[in-house]
């Protein structure tokens, strides 16, 4: 039987915004322009909304009028906007690809205070240069100061700060302090860069940041203690999530450095194509302090010393629970005989493999195909499970493919088996449309699937040897059918034949 995609990520947070709906305040921003008249009407800018949200001790909700159907850029006019603890704020953006906030290089984009909570979606974050009333230099794009945040499906990309570059996440408050707890799923941090630590962010020693099916990449720290992708200090808990291309030229860790004692959880993870000027390439961990523990995970193909490009820790400072793939062990220990140690993943080209981030495909006759650990599936390991049952890849794509999950975050589909097809329905180049139908039939039988908010569709177990018919409903534009034939997993752009409103 075939097997019909549900759009997880868009359903989760629909469900999570219509429970709150019956004791909710709703507010609808109307304008591209950052005024502040100090009321949210027919009339409201995002710091208008916010600021009523602020006022408002219901669990709001913001969204987004028809006027960002289309691809709109919200230019900050020179402050930062404030999340207040009062009540809970769900900020619901139309879609990465169609929603862009920046900083003009001129301030930070967003802040939490202690005891927020607030999740923020679908929405580009961009040109924040980490100015703001608390602790000027910390986070470019979004600074959570004693809060929990979800920051699910957008994109940092492009920001600057001190330390971390795109984001930081700290403790705040009176004494004692509230501890960040700041939560990744299905978002790009990019080309962020921090002049001290932490390029993509920074997350302080008594903070938690989780990292869910999400990808770093390109970002820099300039500083001399590194942490190219990120450097955590606080705790951090890493599931199906790339790390590439990021660097330190100055420091360590070019992928990510780790000093702190509440330590790591990286589960099914994928560290290749980072640099740093020493200590680990792709990891560095800089302190024997035993809680840093990783598993079904692949460092390999990164640069830094000569001798340990890929990987450091300081003596004891790493625990590696099993079936990981390094590519060149040098200096660092704490590996055991289930690792892959000096194997090459023969990792495909970093690049759009399905699903919302970027990632690397495993080719075929990897040695990470079916070599990892099946008990991070229903969370039986006997120590250091991930935070949630890895069940699918970073993509999407049901673990495992073959009998034994593979290691990385990318699952390799089972050779022979029913083909996927998949792709990306173009809004207005290079922007995708999110939300949209997507229905596919052989004439016979019909799947239907919703696009994310980058505008990716993906249906698994298709019969192959079949010519199916493509179509895209949606009232923002329209689009001629498409026909593929499938013969293996196919990945097709659907781009629109007329746009029917923001032409």
């Amino acid at each position: 039987m075939s097997k019909k995609f549900v759009n997880y990520s868009l359903l989760t947070l629909l469900i999570a915004v219509f429970s709150v709906a019956a004791s909710a305040a709703t507010f609808t921003v109307t304008k591209i322009a950052d005024t502040n008249d100090g009321t949210c009407d027919a009339d409201c800018s995002l710091r208008e909304a916010v600021g009523a949200a602020n006022a408002s001790p219901d669990d709001d909700v913001i969204v987004f009028s028809s006027l960002f159907d289309s691809k709109q850029t919200i230019t900050l006019a020179g402050t930062e906007i404030v999340f207040a603890a009062n009540g809970s704020l769900s900020l619901v953006g139309p879609g990465a690809g169609l929603l862009t906030v920046s900083g003009n290089n001129a301030s930070r984009i967003i802040s939490t205070g202690p005891n927020v909570t607030a999740t923020i979606s679908g929405i580009t974050f961009t040109a924040g240069n980490g100015v703001g009333t608390l602790n000027s230099g910390r986070a470019g794009a979004i600074y959570n100061a004693g809060g929990t945040l979800l920051i699910e499906n957008c994109v940092i990309t492009g920001n600057s700060a001190s330390n971390g570059g795109g984001l930081n996440n700290s403790s705040a408050g009176p004494t004692p302090a509230v501890p960040g707890n700041l939560t990744l799923r299905f978002t790009t941090v990019s080309n962020n860069t921090a002049t001290g630590s932490g390029g993509g962010m920074q997350n302080f020693s008594t903070s938690t940041v989780t990292i869910d099916r999400s990808a770093f990449i390109g970002n820099t720290s300039n500083g001399t203690t590194g942490g190219g992708g990120g450097q955590f200090n606080g705790a951090v808990l890493i599931t199906n999530s790339t790390f590439a291309n990021n660097s330190a030229p100055s420091g360590s860790g070019g992928g990510m450095q780790s000093n702190g004692g509440l330590g790591a959880i990286i589960t099914n993870s994928t560290f290749s194509g980072n640099s740093s000027l020493n200590n680990g390439g792709g990891i560095h961990r800089g302190t024997t302090n035993v809680n840093f523990f990783i598993r079904n995970t692949i460092v390999a193909g990164n640069n830094g010393t000569a001798t340990s490009p890929d990987v450091t820790n300081s003596a004891g400072g790493i625990q590696s629970q099993g079936n990981n793939l390094i590519g060149v062990t040098g200096t660092s220990s704490g590996w055991v005989a289930s690792d892959l140690l000096g194997t090459d993943p023969m990792l495909g080209p970093l690049g759009s493999n399905g699903g919302p981030t970027q990632s690397f495909v495993p080719m075929a006759g990897s040695p990470a195909i079916d070599a990892g650990q099946n008990c991070v599936l229903d969370l039986s390991c006997a120590a250091n499970n991930p935070p949630e049952a890895v069940v699918t890849d970073q993509r999407g794509v049901s673990r495992p493919q073959g009998p034994i999950v593979d290691i990385g975050s990318v699952e390799v589909e089972a050779a022979g088996a029913p083909a996927l097809l998949g792709g990306r329905v173009v809004f207005s180049d290079p922007y995708g449309l999110p939300n949209a139908l997507v229905t596919i039939t052989d004439g016979v039988t019909t799947w239907r699937a919703r696009t994310s908010s980058f505008g990716y569709f993906r249906v698994h177990d298709l019969p192959t040897g079949v010519t199916y018919t493509i179509t895209v409903s949606d009232k923002r534009a329209s689009y001629s059918s498409v026909d593929v034939e499938l013969n293996g997993d196919t990945y097709v752009e659907i781009s629109p034949a007329a746009l029917q409103r923001g032409k």
